[in-house]
């Protein structure tokens, strides 16, 4: 169900040209909340949208923002995306409900931020690691996993679709992501299973791109690199 939540997001998120910062910190909060407060799951959408709403105008990166997005969305703007299924004042209630949940602690490490500086290292394009890096926030099992770790597992992935007949990692990687090929395996093949049986909204926005898995990923992949 929070697959099938953060699929809609995505959807969301295209609909209204968020920029990615947007998604990411609403999949934050979702994952935070969850755990600290039973929700309905009827209240799914509800959480989904208020926690969008407050990932827009998260302080830390809301200046960026109003020169990135092109219409500010309003509370009416995601409210009418769920069809009228709530009402104005339920969103502002679980706004509220969710910022103090989460002790109004907004700027969380995300995955995009050690991406950013992983892609440095890597000295690879970004267009790709968005795209799979999108994938991730499907994956139940990626909110018991570091944000550093699935950044990491995504750099991996990236570089073994472009060149799967050398070693996805390096030495330089491994020193500054402090992870080796081994610690990287069960993420990355989450990663991967995703990337082969992503939900709706991420498949149709990705499916054209030339890059895609036709094989699996050897073991040998995961071996230490050399010094």
């Amino acid at each position: 169900m929070r697959g099938i939540l953060v699929d809609w997001l995505v959807a969301v998120a295209e609909e209204c040209k968020l920029v990615c910062d947007t998604l990411y910190l609403t999949v934050n909060y979702i994952d935070r909340f969850l755990p600290l407060k039973a929700l309905n799951k009827e209240k799914l959408q509800l959480l989904g949208i208020a926690s969008m709403f407050i990932a827009f105008f998260c302080p830390v990166i809301a200046m960026s923002r109003k020169y990135k997005e092109i219409t500010p969305p309003k509370v009416e703007d995601l409210w009418c995306l769920t069809d009228n299924t709530y009402t104005k004042h339920e969103v502002v209630k679980m706004e509220s409900d969710i910022l103090n949940t989460l002790k109004f602690e907004l700027d969380n490490p995300t995955v995009k931020t050690f991406l950013i500086s992983f892609i440095q290292l890597s000295g690879d394009l970004q267009g790709l690691h968005r795209r799979i890096a999108n994938r991730d926030k499907l994956a139940g099992l990626c909110v018991k996993i570091l944000p550093s770790l699935v950044a990491a597992s995504v750099i991996f992935v990236r570089r073994y679709i472009l060149r799967p007949k050398k070693h996805p990692w390096n030495a330089i990687l491994q020193q500054h992501t402090r992870y080796k090929p081994g610690d990287l395996e069960d993420c990355v093949l989450i990663i991967h299973d995703l990337h082969l049986s992503g939900l709706h909204a991420v498949r149709e926005k990705y499916k054209q791109h030339k890059c895609a898995f036709t094989t699996e990923i050897p073991a040998a992949a995961f071996e230490d690199v050399r010094e």
